[in-house]
C-alpha cells in the first residue's frame, strides 16, 4: 500500500506526461494482481518438531536380540550346561600312559593297564547330569569309563569293556558292568566320537550313548560302588583300559526343580 502512495505522488510531480498514464496503468495492474498472489502463496508454517529418538528402549531391544541369538536353537536344559575345565588332574594308577590336557581335548595314551583323569573341585552328588564325547584311537578294551557320584557312593559307566563290546554300570549290588541288569553289548568304531551322558536323581541312574538309552538302574533297594581299580577317578573321572582314547566337551548341569520333583515322586512310589 505504501508503494502505491509513493507512485501516485511521483505521477503528480512528474514533468513527463507520457510517463503518467504508464505508471498509473502499472499501479492498477499491481492492485489487481496483489490479492491473487496473496491467495496463491500459502502461509508459512513452522516445521513440526520431530519426536525424540528413544535410544534406551532401542538399545535394550538390541541387547535382547543379541542374547536371543546366542541361545538360538538351544533348549533351557542346554543353556544350563556348564563346562568342566581347568581342574582336571592326571590319575596315578601305575603304568599310566601319557596324558595331554588342553582346553577342550584330553588325550590319554596307552596304559598298562589304565590311564585316566579326575576332577578336583566341587560338583553335585545328587540331581545332576554329566556329559562328554569320547573316542577310541587305539586298542580293544574300554576307551571310556566315566566315574561319577551317586549320593555318597560312586559308579562307573563302561563303554567297550571286557574285550571291546560290554556296556553297563559298575557296580550294582556287587556285580560289575559285565554281569548285572544294566549289561549290554555294542560294537564301537575306532576314531568315531560318541556322546556319553549320565544322570543321577532320587529315583534312578540313567546313561545314554548318542542320546539313546544305554543303561538304567533304579536306586531304591540297591547298593552301588566302583571296582577298586577306579579309585583314582573319584569323585568324577574318565579312564581307559589298554587303549589310547580322547575325550572332549565335558560339562555338567543341575536338574531343574521340576525334574527333581518328578524324580522324587517316582522314588516315593511303593516297590512292586
Amino acid at each position: 500500500m505504501k508503494v502505491c502512495i509513493v507512485i501516485l505522488k511521483l505521477i503528480g510531480q512528474s514533468k513527463f506526461v507520457r510517463f503518467a498514464p504508464l505508471t498509473l496503468g502499472t499501479l492498477i495492474l499491481m492492485a489487481n494482481l496483489a490479492p491473487t498472489l496473496l491467495a496463491a502463496e500459502p502461509p508459512q508454517q513452522k516445521p513440526k518438531a520431530q519426536p525424540k529418538t528413544q535410544e534406551q528402549p532401542a538399545q535394550k531391544e538390541a541387547a535382547a536380540k543379541s542374547a536371543d541369538n546366542k541361545n538360538a536353537g538351544k533348549t533351557k536344559k542346554e543353556q544350563a550346561w556348564k563346562p568342566l575345565k581347568d581342574k582336571w588332574v592326571v590319575s596315578q594308577f601305575g603304568g599310566d600312559g601319557p596324558v595331554v590336557i588342553k582346553d577342550k581335548l584330553i588325550t590319554m595314551g596307552l596304559g598298562d593297564p589304565l590311564t585316566g583323569i579326575r576332577w578336583e573341585a566341587e560338583l553335585p552328588k545328587e540331581n545332576y547330569e554329566v556329559e562328554l564325547e569320547a573316542r577310541r584311537r587305539e586298542g580293544f578294551d574300554f576307551f571310556c569309563a566315566l566315574t561319577f557320584p551317586v549320593g555318597k557312593k560312586h559308579v562307573s559307566f563302561i563303554l567297550g569293556g571286557w574285550g571291546g563290546g560290554v556296556v553297563g554300570i559298575s557296580s550294582v549290588d556287587g556285580f560289575d558292568a559285565s554281569e548285572n541288569e544294566t549289561t549290554s553289548f555294542r560294537n564301537f568304531e575306532t576314531d568315531r566320537w560318541y556322546k556319553v551322558r549320565a544322570r543321577v536323581d532320587a529315583n534312578q541312574i540313567q546313561c545314554w550313548i548318542d542320546n539313546k538309552p544305554a543303561a538304567e538302574q533304579l536306586r531304591k533297594g540297591h547298593e552301588f560302588d566302583i571296582r577298586y581299580e577306579m579309585d583314582q577317578c573319584v569323585p568324577l573321572g574318565v579312564a581307559a583300559f589298554q587303549c589310547k582314547s580322547e575325550v572332549r566337551n565335558i560339562q555338567i548341569r543341575k536338574l531343574t526343580p521340576a525334574e527333581i520333583k518328578a524324580a522324587e515322586k517316582e522314588a516315593a512310589k511303593p516297590t512292586e
